[in-house]
């Protein structure tokens, strides 16, 4: 179960309560993000206002505590989440502390639920320039919801972080990059519900999610509700199969001179790097869920190897906000991207 009422809409009146967010708040409130005027709707149907600069990265934080695990049933519901341990604030100072330190400035992609316990903490991030970002509100996999409940989920945790915020929340990506061939429909949703960019595809397999035959590099998705931006995963070819190695558990166990290999070959290939990490990866201390052998190794092998290779990544590479490589902003970064229907998800489906 994802909610203690799972049948009943997400009902929420959300614009009325940013000021009152905003005042209960003791730090300095920074101006307010807005999609450019004419968002995605006035423009040409094969041009979108876009930054194509693929010497950028973009360095990502999924917002998760350490027991949001996905298909297993060592995994707590939901009820139980807030009777748990939450160690997010203290690992989400010392990835700040990380950042500062490097002059990065980062899209933080909150689980709705948890920004919801730590209000201040969000709003921490974003008084320090971070994009404030969604990933869900109850961690729900698409392909385990449905269409109906996936649309609530989402459109639930964009209007609590713009509650909490104030801003307009723009980005979206799927816990567990959980969209498959067989929920296509998942970026119609994401659409409807009013993001203006998504982060979702994992461009090859994984346990849950992943979409193999996805195109590499940035792209736009054609969608019932209007073009959608898609910044999926970096991939590198090894051996003729598409391998990640700059977030999770493929950063955790990948050597550096790999990992610097990899970039290199990202910046040949023309894809921008994508860098992903979840707070629960610097705390080599956290709880452990009793996991199958495999899914405990996936989770937890070399977590003290993570911020190392995050500071050096830092200092290494160049990194904008993700919403700033969608939107040009106003510069003269305005390119053409390629428009894809989102059937290539359909080749994908066994």
């Amino acid at each position: 179960m994802f909610d203690e009422n799972p049948n009943a809409a997400y009902g929420h009146s959300h614009r009325g309560k940013r000021e009152e967010g905003r005042r209960s708040s003791n730090i300095t409130v920074v101006p307010s993000f807005r999609l450019p005027p004419s968002g995605l709707s006035n423009m040409p149907a094969n041009r979108i206002e876009v930054t194509t600069d693929e010497s950028k990265a973009m360095f990502t934080v999924d917002v998760e505590e350490w027991f949001h695990i996905l298909d297993s049933p060592a995994a707590p519901p939901i009820e139980k989440w807030n009777s748990l341990q939450s160690r997010v604030e203290s690992r989400l100072e010392m990835i700040l502390g990380m950042l500062d330190e490097c002059s990065i400035k980062a899209t933080f992609f909150w689980l709705g639920w948890l920004a919801q316990q730590h209000k201040s903490m969000v709003l921490r991030c974003r008084e320090a320039g971070h994009e404030i970002a969604s990933h869900s509100y109850a961690h729900v996999l698409a392909y385990d919801v449905g269409r109906e409940r996936f649309f609530q989920d989402i459109d639930r945790a964009k209007k609590l972080l713009e509650d909490i915020t104030g801003d307009e929340i723009a980005g979206f990506r799927a816990p567990g990059f959980g969209i498959t061939g067989r929920t296509a429909w998942a970026f119609d949703v994401i659409k409807e519900v009013g993001y203006q960019y998504d982060s979702s595809i994992f461009p090859s397999k994984r346990g849950h999610g992943g979409i193999p035959g996805a195109p590499l590099g940035s792209y736009l998705i054609e969608t019932q509700a209007g073009l959608l931006p898609e910044i999926p995963m970096s991939m590198v070819e090894i051996l003729g199969r598409r391998i990640n190695l700059f977030g999770g558990g493929y950063l955790r166990i990948s050597p550096q001179w790999l990992i610097r290999w990899g970039v290199k070959n990202l910046r040949a290939s023309g894809q921008p790097l994508v860098i992903y990490v979840h707070p629960r990866e610097i705390d080599p201390n956290h709880p452990r869920l009793p996991l199958s052998p495999l899914r405990r190794f996936k989770s937890y092998v070399n977590l003290k190897s993570t911020m190392p290779k995050l500071q050096w990544l830092g200092k290494s590479q160049s990194f904008c906000l993700m919403r700033d490589f969608v939107f040009a902003d106003g510069k003269d970064l305005s390119k053409t991207l390629p428009i894809r229907k989102s059937t290539f998800c359909y080749r994908d489906a066994a």
